[in-house]
Order: C-alpha cells, then structure tokens, then sequence
C-alpha cells in the first residue's frame, strides 16, 4: 500500500494540482474536496489508487473514500496545497451552491472532532452498565458514580464543546464562544428555570425565557455563528489596539442575552419538534422502523448525508433521554454488508479480492467503519450492497420487535457491543447475528455477476 504521503500527492496531482482545489474538509472516513473545474479530475486514476477505497461523483459534491487514516492522509495533503484552504474560500465558487451538500459539510466538520471522544464516553457508559447488569459494580457505590460522571460529561458539556468546534469551523474565538455558552449552564442560570423551563426573566426590562440547555448543540452553532459575524466585522472597523479588550466585552455583553432571549428558545423548540418526529417514527411500529432505518442506512452512509440523522436526531436523543433505539437499527447497516463481504471472501476465487473482502469485515468488527464494504463491493458488485440493504432490514426488524435500545453514540461494531449493555442487549446481539447472515446468504442467493469476482457457485 502506498505511504500516506505518498497517496496525498498522488491525490493532489489527480485533482488537478493545487490551483484546481477550492477547498477540502473530511470526516471520520472519506475527504470532501470541493474544485473549481471538476473536469480536471481524474477519477478512474483516483478510484484505482491503492488506498482508496472508492469515489462518490454526484453534483451536490465529491467524496474519496480513504478509511479510518483520513485524517492522515488530509493532513499531508494539506502539506501539498501551495496555500491552505478555507472556508473563505468557498465565497468565490461561482458555480451553483447545493444546500444540502453544504449543510452535510457544516455539520461534518464541526461534529467529527468530537467522534473519539463520542465513541470513547459510549465505551465506558457501556462498560459501566455492562458491570452494573452483572453485579460486579453496585449502583450505588461512589465508584460506580464517579465512572457514570466520566461517561456522560461530554453530554452535560455539549454546548461547550460544539462551541469550540463550531468557533473552530466558523473562524472566531473558541474562548469566547465557550464563556458565552458556559453562561447558560452555569449553576445560577439553572437555579433560574422552573419545572421544565419556559418561565419568564426579565433582562433590562425584557421578558425572556429561559430553559435548561446542557446537552442541546442547536443555540451553539447559532450563537457562535453570530459571534463570527460580529467578531469579523468589528474587526474591520476598530483600530488594532481596541480589539482584545473591546471585541470580548461587546460580545459577551450582547451574545448572552441573545443566546438566552432568541437562539437558546428556537434551539429548544426544534429539539423538541425533532424529538416529536423521532417519538412519532418509533411509535409507528417498531418493527417497520427498525427495518426501514437499518434497511436504508447504507444508503445514506453512501451518499454521506447519514451525519445529517445522526447529528440532528441520534446525537440529541441520547444527549436527552441517554439512549436511542435508533443508533441501534443503524449498526444493522455495518453487520449487513459485513455478512456480504463474508460470502464474497467464501465464494470468490480473486485473491485480491478476497483479501480486501477480509479487510473491509475487518473494518466493520473491529472500528464500526463500513464505507469499504460499501464502496470496494457493495457499489462495485450492486448484488452485495442490496443483499447487505435486505439483511439489515431483517436484523433492524428484530430490533424493533424487542424494543432494542443502545446507551451511547457509536459506530456498530464488535468492540462496541457493551454501548448496548441493559435488558435488551442480547437482542442486540441476535439482531447483529441476523443482519450477518441475512446479508451473507442473500449474497450467495443473488450471486455477483461481475466476471473480476469470480465467483464459484453455491452447492
């Protein structure tokens, strides 16, 4: 396989050299890199790359899939670039703007730093409930308190962290961002809220609202989105020497009651109609949702927009209620296409293909990551990817069934299975079971046609 730095400066030479790039962000597996004349981009070059694992060419945007050391890999390609990129950048794209791409982009670069540590609170939530259910840690041992403290202070501390990212994607002060936030979770403002909030303060003589906003990412982005604006153009306007004391006290002085009397309301009320929808879909039937969710997961992971379900409904979800039947039925999705790389590994006379076949379960099992799968086989071959669909389906349904349910935020794997520790954990797991076998044997029904996998016929 290609070094990192390696398939950086291939990559770059294949888009088109640095003057071509208009800019380029990444989650947690693929780049997004957005050009200014996509006709120089050599994709049949780029897809064949060793260390690419596939490439998603629609017009809202272009996407290479690299895999978990993405972010290696953007790193040293941003060494390449002859200036870095930002999102200034994207003011002079002078061809049409697609809205969803762009929320997809927004959304992506402010939640994926917080992945690991998403991920990593998950484990020790699930571990801790794991040791909980089995006896070995009493409830109401101090120790049992301080390790639930550890696992569910990223929720608690959301705002500020998205604040940091948000301030991060937005280009203004991360420490500001986080005093004006820090304000709303401060003891003395929760003292101020009445049952479930919507009591009325008055500040300067205006009547506001107020709510309890830990774990709520919505009045963040919004809040320091304005900051930007407003950190931006006061920078433009005041003499140098004004700027450290000036920008903090106007900020702080009007960002707060703005955050209190506008953006943290409207950041409550959506969280609330998005928790409505959520309870609605649910209570549909389970069965039906768990089916349809994991049944179009791999859909929406192949065309990037999953961080849009898992940012506006998982994320905030288990932020307020601590768990999510949801994060459930979407790892159907992971074990589904692992059962269909299963058969090819099985039933494939290609070395080479069964070589990654063997990598891309891999992936899945061991990091929850199944864009390989989706891309080196599912997209590649077709019958593997609605095999890997209708298997999931069939586990997400079993889910449904039993009213499964997972604890965290995380990426359906096998490392991960403690996330869904509880009463319904082994349905959990059967379900996991079903989806692999489900998407396994419908693959070698359907067979793949594609003579490059040359498949041996089932007996």
């Amino acid at each position: 396989m290609e070094s990192t730095e390696a398939l950086a400066r291939r990559l770059l030479e294949l888009m088109g050299g640095s003057e071509n790039v208009q800019s380029i962000t990444h989650c947690a597996t693929r780049l997004r890199p957005q050009f200014k004349d996509r006709n120089l981009v050599q994709k049949k070059d780029i897809q064949e790359l060793d260390g690419v694992t596939g490439i998603v060419d629609k017009d809202s945007g272009f996407q290479i899939v690299i895999g978990t050391n993405v972010g290696e890999v953007y790193d040293a390609f941003i060494k390449y670039l002859d200036s870095p990129s930002t999102s200034e950048d994207l003011k002079t794209e002078t061809k049409e703007r697609h809205l969803l791409n762009d929320f997809v982009a927004l959304v992506v670069s402010i939640f994926s730093p917080l992945l690991p540590l998403l991920a990593g609170s998950g484990l020790l939530r699930g571990f801790t409930i794991l040791a909980n259910e089995l006896g070995w840690l009493s409830t109401e041992s101090t120790t049992n308190l301080m390790l639930t403290l550890a696992a569910t202070s990223v929720f608690y501390f959301l705002p500020l962290l998205v604040a940091v990212t948000s301030a991060n994607r937005f280009k203004t002060s991360p420490y500001i961002a986080v005093a004006i936030l820090g304000a709303l979770i401060m003891p003395d403002f929760i003292n101020l809220i009445q049952g479930d909030g919507g009591n009325l303060i008055r500040f300067f003589g205006i009547s506001m609202p107020v709510f309890n906003y830990t774990s709520q990412v919505i009045p963040a982005i919004l809040t320091v989105w304005l900051q930007s604006v407003l950190e931006h153009f006061m920078k433009k306007k005041l003499p140098n020497s004004l700027h450290m004391i000036v920008i903090p006290t106007i900020l702080l002085f009007v960002l707060v009651p703005v955050v209190v009397g506008v953006f943290g309301p409207l950041g409550n009320y959506l969280s609330i109609g998005i928790a409505n929808i959520v309870g609605w879909l649910a209570n549909i039937n389970q069965i039906v949702t768990g089916a349809v969710i994991g049944g179009i997961w791999n859909i929406l992971i192949m065309f990037g927009v999953h961080w849009a379900p898992n940012t506006m409904v998982i994320i905030p979800e288990i932020a307020r209620t601590g768990h999510s039947a949801f994060i459930a039925y979407g790892a159907t999705a992971n074990f589904g296409m692992a059962g269909a790389a299963f058969a090819i590994f099985m039933r494939s006379r290609n070395q080479k293909l069964k070589t990654f076949s063997l990598t891309a379960i891999t992936s899945v099992f061991l990091s929850g990551i199944v864009e390989p799968a989706i891309y080196g086989l599912g997209v590649k071959f077709k019958t593997p990817l609605v095999a890997g669909c209708l298997g999931a389906a069939l586990g997400g349904a079993f889910m449904g069934a039993f009213d499964v349910i997972g604890n965290a935020f995380v990426f359906g794997g096998l490392t991960t299975i403690p996330a869904f520790a509880g009463p319904t954990l082994w349905a959990y797991v059967i379900g996991l079971a079903i989806s692999f076998f489900g998407g396994m044997i419908l693959t070698l029904i359907l067979g793949v046609k594609d003579p490059e996998a040359e498949m041996t016929q089932t007996k």
